[in-house]
This record gives structure tokens, sequence and C-alpha cells, in this order.
């Protein structure tokens, strides 16, 4: 049997530019995945140790043995392993041998990697006619290692966004060339040895730097032949030159986009030995950074929101005829930079809840630094300034953060028409202020609709429980004479945190229903909210079971036990409920909170089982980009948006902006722009993990 150390951990990625390594390293890459099979614990290090691989063959051929790959279980015997390990083998020789002809070059020639390769496994190739010629699988058309569910059934709302923006997304051209970082005296040194061509004299060079970028010329001492190397120069989007260098746009747009800021660029290219840049020079290199993605940004996403229409007219619903608007459903969803209630800058996304792809979004900002400095210096504020200040100023907004997340729902519904697109139902947690804006503004002449999100619903039992149990208290004397309030909810056996936590994951499993049978009425919702109540309040001189569902599979035991009587059934002193010590008068103040989170007009709003988890996913990609504990103006957060806009809908390879300014990406930045894409598709289809698999199995037959 194989090892692991028997074959390289990795490969040296020089050897990727070489055509000739392509047979070797293919057979590498088998023999690395035999061992992986074999040897299951360890298939997720070696992996990571091939990440250099994941942009090319190696990706789709990793997957297709891992995905056939299941971790033996402890108390299997040696036995056991030995034959699923050989079963595995063998499925992995007839998976390769239809792969690899198709990697492996048949005028290769022999290297050291090929000798040392366990090529004695490997069957004879198959005739080139069998070996499909397809360079990237169709997810839909997979018929192999297709499983047997319903593709329509697993697809997620990413899969629906990635395949909708695959025809949208522009090709992104990958620069072969690579960048190396080398020193004057190198180049000196270099040059000492070299001669002109014409007249075989010495060269003398002259370089010219600014920050990243360097322009290098080399001339000849004798015949002043010359030859000049500089780097790619910047034009906006008219064509117009300026005096930008390529790689000072590309760390500058890293440094606003990824939270590093001046001082952390400079610490960077200083450390490198490169010259530091001005405050001057990056607010000029920012400032076009700004005006360039206000150019390419609604280009962009008005090609996005044709997917959109796509999507709806697959699922029969068209525009209006007589208006050209399509009515849509989306989530909706505010966030502010800073915590508390005093932050200066707030953001509104607004989601099509089916694709997830983001609409619109809305950036609003109650404070200028310059406009403040101006106001403490008392100096006057003439029109003059204002205009000419009015481009840059940071503030677009005159009211208090509280009023943010409202005022970004008026102006996103207020100009949803330019888009050809009415947000007729939105999702929205349980802030009534944002509705009711909305509802003034009346942009349509049709009502909006709200959904609930069930997660808030969910979370709004366990804040009125806490603070039920906050209010409800009485007054103890302690050992010492001294007074003092204690909650009568709390203690062992009453209504503790542990208790809150629990009735809140089963009040929003009530909510959602199961997946193979879902809720079809309010009535159904509250009969199953209020049976996780009673269940957890029963005891065997009061059982009350009558919402609990029936039947032998039932997760309540009282019913299992009376529909099957060879069985005998369990006591509730046996496993007391968690309401069950309560007092009865203590409950009724907890049946109160049951009943007013179960009423009519608010489950209706629930039946859809619809979450603003989109939304919550894309605040924490923004402000992962733009620190909380960082001050940032308006046009950054601006910007920052517009990027995560991009990559959330078209995907990170497609929307990387120095690509959409010109340049060419290199193969390096190419490389790690995927590996962020692979990680944002694991993210999404991610198994649920042994923890929460246990948390929501608590529900089912004998939890509890």
């Amino acid at each position: 049997m194989a090892t692991l150390g028997s074959y390289p951990s990795s490969l040296p990625t020089s050897s990727l530019s070489s055509p000739h390594c392509l047979g070797s390293l293919s057979l590498a890459l088998v023999a690395r995945c035999q061992a992986i099979l074999s040897y299951g614990r360890e298939r997720v290090h070696t992996l990571s140790s091939l990440h250099f691989l994941t942009s090319t063959f190696a990706l789709p051929l990793l997957i297709l043995h891992l995905q056939h790959f299941k971790m033996p279980k402890r108390k299997q015997t040696i036995l056991q392993k030995a034959a699923l390990a050989k079963k595995l083998r063998q499925s992995t020789d007839q998976h390769v041998s239809a792969v690899i002809p198709t990697l492996i070059p048949t005028t290769s020639r022999p290297t050291p990697d090929t000798q040392h390769a366990p090529s004695s496994r490997l069957p004879p190739p198959p005739p080139p006619s069998t070996v499909s010629t397809s360079d990237q699988p169709q997810p839909s058309t997979s018929t192999a290692t297709a499983p047997e569910t319903s593709v329509e059934a697993t697809r997620t709302a990413y899969d629906v966004r990635r395949e909708l923006m695959k025809n949208i997304n522009p090709p992104v051209v990958t620069d072969t060339d690579t960048r190396h970082i080398f020193t004057l005296n190198d180049i000196r040194r270099l040059l000492d040895i070299a001669a002109c061509r014409e007249c075989y004299a010495p060269l003398t060079f002259d370089i010219q730097t600014d920050c990243l970028s360097s322009k290098l010329i080399v001339t000849c001492t004798d015949c002043e032949n010359g030859t000049v190397f500089r780097d790619k120069e910047v034009r906006t989007n008219t064509g117009k030159k300026t005096r930008l260098q390529e790689n000072n746009v590309k760390g500058i747009y890293e440094a606003v986009n990824n939270n590093i800021g001046l001082s952390g660029l400079n610490r960077v290219i200083s450390t490198l030995g490169f010259n530091s840049l001005s405050k001057g020079k990056f607010t000029r290199y920012a400032n076009f950074l700004y005006e360039e993605m206000g150019i390419k940004y609604p280009a962009m996403m008005q090609e996005g929101i044709k997917g959109v229409f796509q999507h709806y007219e697959k699922c029969g619903i068209f525009p209006d005829p007589t208006t050209g608007l399509l009515d849509i459903t989306v989530s909706y969803d505010g966030t502010w930079m800073t915590r508390g209630h005093s932050s200066h800058i707030g953001v509104g996304f607004v989601v099509e809840v089916d694709t997830g792809f983001i609409v619109d979004r809305e950036v609003i900002s109650n404070f200028c630094q310059v406009c403040s400095n101006r106001e403490k210096k008392k100096l006057p504020i003439t029109p003059e300034w204002t205009i000419k200040h009015e481009h840059f100023c940071n503030k677009n907004f005159t009211g208090i953060s509280a009023s943010m997340e409202a005022e970004a729902a008026c102006r996103l519904w207020g100009r949803s028409t330019e888009l050809r697109l009415r947000y007729t139902t939105f999702v929205g947690d349980g802030d009534s202020n944002t509705y009711l804006a909305i509802q003034q503004l009346s942009p349509y002449d049709v009502p909006v609709q709200k959904e609930e999100c069930i997660n808030h619903v969910s979370k709004r039992l366990g804040t009125r429980l806490r603070k039920l149990k906050k209010e409800m208290t009485t007054t103890v004397t302690t050992k010492t004479g001294k007074e003092m309030k204690k909650s009568v909810l709390g203690g062992a056996g009453q209504l503790t945190d542990n208790v809150i936590n629990k009735l809140t994951r089963y009040f929003g499993k009530a909510i959602r229903g199961n997946k193979d049978k879902p809720n079809t009425s309010t009535h159904e919702i509250r009969k199953n909210i209020l049976a996780s109540y009673f269940h957890a309040s029963s005891t065997d001189d009061r059982p009350m079971h009558k919402h609990c569902p029936p039947g032998v599979n039932s997760w309540c035991f009282y019913k299992r036990g009376e529909s099957d009587k060879t069985k005998p059934c369990r006591r509730h002193s046996d496993k007391p409920g968690y309401l069950s010590k309560i007092p009865y008068e203590h409950r009724q103040a907890i049946m109160k909170v049951y009943m007013d989170l179960t009423t009519e007009e608010l489950l209706k709003r629930c039946m859809k089982s619809r979450t603003q988890n989109s939304n919550e996913s894309i605040h924490s990609k923004l402000w992962m980009k733009v620190a909380k504990h960082k001050f940032a103006g308006l046009r950054r957060v601006n910007f920052v948006s517009q990027v995560v806009v991009m990559e959330h809908n078209f995907g990170y390879e497609a929307s990387y902006f120095p690509s959409l300014l010109g340049f060419n990406t290199t193969l390096s930045k190419s490389v790690n722009l995927k590996s962020l894409q692979d990680e944002c598709r694991r993210s999404n289809t991610r198994k649920t993990s042994r923890h929460s698999k246990k948390k929501r199995q608590e529900y089912t037959r004998g939890g509890f």
C-alpha cells in the first residue's frame, strides 16, 4: 500500500512553465490522489498542500475523487478498511483513465517525477474517440458523478446567480508575465556584462522610480541606441491620458479595497525598498478609482439586471405590458459603520430573494470632515467654496443615524422604476419605521407588501422571555440581612438562558416547517408553535399533548406511546419538560408571550419562510473591507460597497476592477481570485457540522 511519505507533498510552481512537465505532473498528482484515498484522514491537509494547482487541471481531478470518498467509521475492522481502500483505488483508476489521456502530452519526455510515479497502477489509455474533449464540466448535464437527487432541488441562490451571470461576465485576460523584484546593483551588474547588438559597446542605464512603478532607459555608450522599459500608463474611460501608472493603481486599489490605507501600504512598500507614497498622490489615485468606478459600475449592473428579468421569465413572470416594469420580491436591511446610535455612515442593500442578486444599494452619511474642520476654524462658507466642494463633500444626509435605514429605503424605492423594477414585496426585520416610510412614500400605484424574516421573528421570543425574566422579580433577604431583588423565573428547573435558547430554536423550527412537508396555513404554524410550549409544560398529572403530531414517527414520546402499544411509554417525571417545574401562575406570563407572537397578522407574513441571510452576509463582506474601528468617508465606503456588489453578483475574477480598467490580470492574481471564488462556493454549499446537526435533531423524534 502506498504511503503519504512516498510521494512529494508539493510540486514546484516553476515547473508549470515547462511544456514537458505536464505528463509527470499529472502522474504525480494521480499518486497523490491515490494516497489521499488510502489515508482519508489526511485529505484536507494534502489538498491544501496542492492549493497552487486549483486553477488548472488539478481541481476537477481532485474533486472527482474526493466526492466519492467517505471517511470509514471508527468501529470498522481493519479488514473492512482494507476492502474499502481497495475498492476506492479501483474506482480511482477507472476515473483517472478517462481524465489523464487528455492531460498527458504524447510527445512528453520522461522526467524524474515520472520515473518515481506509480505508473504501473494506471491502466492503458482508452482510444481518443472515447475521451471527452470538453474543457469545463457542465453541472446540469453531469451523468457520471451526478447525485441521484434532482439538480433543481439542490440548487442554491448562488448557483442560480452564477448561471445567469455566466454569459454577462466579460472575458478576463490573464497576463503570463510574472513580476520580480531586483535591486539597482543587480541591474548594474547585469549591464556590466551586456553589450550593444550593433557595435558591441558597453551599455549604460538610467532609472526613474515612482513608488511601485519604474522607468528604465538603457542606452549604448557609443552608438547611442537605446530602449525604454516603463510601466503601462493608465487611460480614462474616454481614452484620455493620465500620469498614473499600472502598478501604482493596482497597489492603491488593494489598499482602498482591503482596509490597508495609506499608512499600511507605505509600511509594505518601504519594507520592500520602494519609495513611499505621499498623501496627495494617494488621494489623486483614489479619486481616479472612484470616478472610474462611477462609470463601470452602472454599466455592469444594467447587464446584471437583465439576468433577473431572464430568471423571472423562466418562472413565467413577465413585465407589465403597459409600463414595462417587473414586480419582484426583495429583501432589505440596513447596516451602520460603527456600533451604537452615533454612526455617521449607514448602508442599505436591496437583494432579490430567489437569485440573491444585489439589485441596488445606497450609502448615507451625515458627516464631512472638511466641512467640520471649516466650521471649527470659523471660516466663512461662501457660495463659491460650496460649489467647489460639493463634488467632494462626504455629507448627503442631515438626519440622525437612527433614521438612515428608512431614508436609504425611500431613496432605493424611489428610483427603482429607473431600473424597470418595482419592489412590490420586501422581506424585512421587525423595524416598523422602514415600512412606514415606504408606505408614506407610496412609490407605486400598488401597495408594497411586507414579509417577516423568520430568523428575526424567532429571536423575538428569546428577547421577550429574557425581558420577562428580568421584570418578574421578588425581594429576598440574604443571610447578612440585606434585601435584594431576585427573578422568580431564575434558577435550576426554571427559565434559564439554556431553556430560552432551546425554546427559541423550537419556535423557529415550527415557523420554518419541514422541507418534505411545508406549512400550508397560519393555523398549522400556530399549532406547531403551541405544541412546543404545551409539550415542555406537561407533567404526569397534567399531560398536554393535544397539539403534538400523532403517529409512531412523531417527535413526541407521548404520541408515539399512544400509537405503539407494544412498547412501554416513559413517564414525564423520567425526563421533565423544560417548563414543567415552573408554577402555573408564572407559566401564564410565558403563555402570553407565545400568544402575542402567534397572531394571525404576524404568521401570514411568515408563510413563505424567507430570511435576510443574504443581506447579513453582504454586510459582513462590506465591513471586512471597511473596518468599523477606523474612520472612512462617504466616497470610500461608496466605492467599497460597489466592489462588494460586483464581487457578489458577478464573481471575484469577472469583477476585478483593474481588469475592467484595461489591465491584464497577472497569473498569480488570477490564481488568488479563483481561490477566493472557490472559498465562496464552498461556504454556500458547506455541509452542516455535527454540532449544528445535533441542534436540529433535538426537535425530531425523541428530541425532547
